[in-house]
Order: C-alpha cells, then structure tokens, then sequence
C-alpha cells in the first residue's frame, strides 16, 4: 500500500532545507500524493527534474536554499521515479531536439528513455559540478500514466 511522503507542516523539505519528512497514510491505492502530482503535471508536457522534485514535495517553490538538491533529496527523487517507471506509468530519460542541432533554442523535441541509473548518475554529476542539473532528467508519462493522472484529476474536479 502506497504511503505519502510530506515535509514538517509549512515546509516542502529538500536541497538543504533541512525539513523532516514523514510518512502519513495510503495515498489513492498505490500511489502518494506526490507521485499524483507529478502524473497530473506531465499531463501537459515532459516534467523537468526540478519540477519532479518540486511536486514529490523534497524541494520548495521557492526553495528554501537555491542551488542543486542534496544526494538524499536526489535519492528520494529517483526511488519515486523507479517505482513509477516499474509501474509502467512514467518514462525517464532526456529530452533531443528533433532536427539534431545545437542545444539552447526554440525548437521541437523527443523524450529518449534511459536506464534509471544512468540517468541519476548524470543528475549526481551535474549537481556536484554546478551545471544547470535542473534539465539533466526529463519524466514524460506513459498511456498508463496519463489514464491515472486523468482519472485524479477528475476526481479532484468532480469529487
């Protein structure tokens, strides 16, 4: 049974904020709130890592502390990831343009998956040598994913 994971109340916890996180009851059958959120949020578009942190609840919106998250926030990020790819409901990789050119424009582009540790490995590196880790993962929901997502948010409309 799916268990939620939610800061101090008042706090979002995460990259240094030094918040405790608790666990609180079941959560829409086998999933937490968090990973609800994240589902509904890539409803309409790939959720860059910063935002996957953000709806898990591990970072602030603000953060409390900028900068990249700590190795546990990164960890906790990437355990909720792994169980929602498993579950088939997610799809983590990196996102390419679709012409093949140079990164930092306008233009249209595909989700590659890729292994889980492959691409937590970049978000390690990155976080610890400065570059933008913000855009280092990028989560895109399956059919699968978009079908819960849709029916938590009918709910959520229509309770």
């Amino acid at each position: 049974m799916g268990r939620e994971v939610r800061a101090d109340p008042g706090r979002r916890g995460g990259s240094g904020d030094s918040g405790r996180f608790e666990q609180t009851g079941p959560v829409e059958s086998d999933l937490t709130s968090g990973e609800i959120e994240l589902l509904v949020a890539g409803l309409s578009d790939d959720v860059a890592l910063v935002w996957v942190l953000i709806c898990l609840g591990i970072r602030g919106n603000p953060p409390a502390h900028p900068g990249p998250p700590s190795a546990s926030d990164v960890d906790a990020a990437f355990v909720a990831l792994d169980r929602l790819s498993r579950a088939g409901l997610v799809s983590v990789g990196h996102s390419e343009y679709l012409d093949g050119g140079p990164p930092g424009r306008f233009a249209p582009v595909k989700h590659v998956q890729e292994p889980i540790g492959d691409v937590k490995a970049r978000v390690v590196e990155a976080c610890t040598n400065g570059a933008d880790w913000e855009w280092f993962c990028w989560v895109v929901n399956t059919a699968d994913g978009d079908e819960r997502a849709q029916a938590q948010r009918s709910t959520r409309d229509h309770p």
